[in-house]
């Protein structure tokens, strides 16, 4: 098991310094990307009391250490998502608080709803979507230069901590006796409500840029992800993935990918120098 470092982030973004449509100078795409933004900070709250729920089942030390990893990745996330969302405000969309605590009482009623195995298996399917769109991330020039320079290395050095840990919360799962028709069931509950949560954020976001009754405005974003290039559509046999029985995160092997992309983050001239501390 790799070491799960804590680093400690502080982006500082100036919302005067980041373009209003700051991802493919697109508002569609930008509203996309801003209604995942606003689903973090409440969602990795989520994973991380989920896993501290059961954190008492890790087999081994390294997984012990992996998770106090995981936590603090997640937290140091949180925090600088809640800035860029700040920022989202500054930029016109006065909701984006409405959002997020709507997001808050809806995931309390799933603590509720749920016992701690299923809510860890919530985790493990979450955390297959964002190590498949960090893979994706990392992997794509073109998606990458898509993003406005001002707001890169949040969503970069995201991408690179997501694939990093990609596997602590479905190893936790698995030590603590999680079976694979949970898994597999959650991930398609988790699957539906995902999308669906994200549709309506999406839409408010795109009401209020004055865009959501205008379909013209928008086919080439909905194009661009799943039909050409069809960036979504290659990610269709990854999520297939999940539901072999022998499954692991660690089956996409992107260690190569990490080692790429360590200097470009964190070397003293790369995109976060003098912005991280371990």
């Amino acid at each position: 098991m790799q070491l799960i470092p804590r680093r400690h982030v502080d982006l500082a973004l100036d919302p005067a310094a980041v373009p209003r449509d700051w991802c493919a100078s697109d508002p569609y795409v930008t509203t996309y990307n801003a209604a995942l933004s606003l689903l973090f900070p409440e969602g990795e709250q989520f994973f991380v009391q989920s896993v501290k729920q059961l954190a008492a089942a890790a087999d081994s030390p390294a997984l012990q250490q992996q998770i106090a990893g995981f936590i603090g990745q997640e937290a140091m996330h949180g925090k600088e998502h809640r800035a860029f969302n700040d920022l989202l405000v500054a930029h016109g969309y006065p909701e984006a608080p409405r959002i997020e605590a709507r997001l808050r009482r809806f995931l309390r009623g799933v603590r509720r709803a749920l016992p701690a195995r299923s809510q860890l298996a919530v985790t493990c399917a979450l955390e297959h979507f964002t190590a498949m769109l960090a893979e994706l991330l990392l992997g794509n020039r073109q998606v990458q230069e898509e993003f406005d320079p001002s707001v890169r290395a949040l969503w970069l050095w995201h991408a690179y901590e997501e694939s990093e840990h990609k596997a602590v919360a479905f190893d936790l799962y698995r030590a603590a006796g999680g079976g694979y028709v949970r898994r597999c069931g959650m991930m398609l509950v988790t699957t539906f409500v995902f999308v669906a949560v994200h549709a309506i954020v999406h839409a408010r976001l795109m009401a209020t840029r004055g865009i959501l009754w205008r379909p013209w405005t928008w086919l080439r974003g909905i194009g661009r992800m799943w039909i050409y290039p069809g960036y979504f559509v290659r990610q269709v046999p990854a999520y297939l993935a999940y539901f072999r029985p022998s499954f692991h995160p660690d089956d996409r092997d992107t260690r190569p990918l990490l080692a790429a992309w360590h200097a470009q983050l964190f070397a003293d001239d790369g995109l976060l120098a003098g912005r991280v501390r371990a």
